[in-house]
């Protein structure tokens, strides 16, 4: 099965970053370990309680060339953040970072193609995203497309929380959704559903279906497309009127005027590019106080407080649990480093994407209690999926 997959990887090698690494090589010493910390490739400082295990981890990935996997096609939200921060961590560990897409199973095959190099004399070498929702999902769902415990892996850290947002398009015949959430609520019946074009499982889909149940919201669901583009492409066409996506894909759409965004799982940054276009629009938990009267049944209040975890979870970055352990120190202090780049920060900004960044520990303890809260809304999930 890795093998396959292997076979299937597309690859793309970051020059641009390579070269950036060879450069502040040139400008900056090596890391060597002493009992005061040493310095990254890059010229940080590394002081503290865990000096000593990081710069271990720096001089052990010096020179290496490391692969980070980005589990879904170029150009998706996975990929566009690996392409950010694979430049930052390189230059951190004076390594070089080349990006491979592997996009098959919505997200999946890509992280297991990174829990798969557990067995590889190389284990470490290997990096990758955690997307938390097919993980989730296939395990409430009884899917067998996991073929890793995500719990047991070594989290890295993870992303601020990644931004999602429902959009109605703007067309004759999606009229009855473009006046905000509230029109939609109002909107929709039996008779007259709202039609969802959605992938077959993903976070997306995830929040979407938790979306229409927690506010009995009828729907006709349009399953089936494999990616998001697809996804978008099917919308654009206009299979269907209301799409979950990221904001960074939904953005375009905003900008045009061809868009009517409705909700969103977070608060947007002021910062964001996009924040102009998404003022007004409620969040999920501001849509449980305003919208109160539409969460009705006995479902719909359980199904609030996993709706709102899964629209806090975040992208995770990890490799398997046998890495060594100061490889572990080190890659976790370069996505550290990384995160609170000034310049990686306005790359992020610019796409759309959040800044921020999430301990180890808190990401872990947000996948646990995401995994833990899904089976109360498992029989309403395995309807809404078929």
């Amino acid at each position: 099965m890795l093998g396959n997959i292997r076979t299937a990887a597309k690859r793309f090698s970051l020059v641009g970053g390579a070269i950036a690494v060879t450069a502040a090589l040139a400008a900056a010493p090596m890391a060597s370990a002493s009992a005061k910390g040493c310095s990254s490739a890059n010229g940080y400082k590394v002081t503290g309680a865990n000096a000593s295990l990081i710069c271990s981890g720096i001089k052990a990935y010096a020179g290496q060339t490391l692969t980070f996997v980005a589990p879904d096609n170029v150009g998706g939200g996975f990929d566009q953040n690996a392409r950010i921060y694979a430049p930052y961590l390189a230059k951190y560990l004076g390594a070089t970072i080349n990006i491979i897409n592997v996009p098959a199973g919505n997200t999946v095959a890509g992280m297991n193609y990174v829990a798969g190099t557990n067995t590889t004399p190389t284990v470490g070498n290997t990096m990758g995203w955690i997307n938390v929702g097919p993980i989730v999902e296939d395990a409430v769902l009884k899917i067998p497309g996991v073929q890793f415990n995500a719990s047991g892996e070594d989290f890295l850290g993870g992303t601020a929380t990644n931004l999602e947002l429902t959009v109605a398009y703007k067309s004759a015949a999606c009229a009855a959704w473009d006046n905000g959430f509230a029109g939609l609520l109002a909107n929709n019946s039996a008779s007259n559903p709202v039609s969802e074009p959605i992938q077959t499982t993903g976070s997306t889909t995830f929040s979407m279906l938790l979306l229409n149940g927690v506010f009995g919201i009828h729907y006709h669901s349009i399953p089936g497309y494999a990616s998001s583009t697809s996804l978008l492409a099917g919308w654009v066409r206009g299979d269907g009127c209301v799409v979950t996506t990221p904001v960074s894909t939904a953005a375009p759409y905003l900008v045009a005027g061809t868009a009517i965004p409705l909700i969103i799982n977070v608060p947007l940054q002021t910062t964001n590019q996009y924040y102009k276009y998404l003022i007004g629009v409620p969040t999920y938990l501001q849509a449980e106080k305003t919208y109160a009267k539409y969460i009705k049944t006995a479902y719909a209040k359980q199904a609030v407080k996993v709706l709102n975890l899964s629209g806090s979870t975040q992208r995770i970055f990890f490799v398997p649990p046998k890495t060594p352990h100061d490889e572990v120190a080190a890659l976790t202090a370069a996505f550290k480093w990384a995160s609170y780049n000034p310049n990686l920060m306005g790359q992020l900004e610019a796409s759309g994407s959040p800044t921020g960044y999430t301990s180890p520990k808190a990401a872990k303890t947000g996948y646990i209690a995401y995994l833990a809260g899904t089976p109360k809304v498992e029989n309403y999930l395995t309807q809404a999926l078929g």
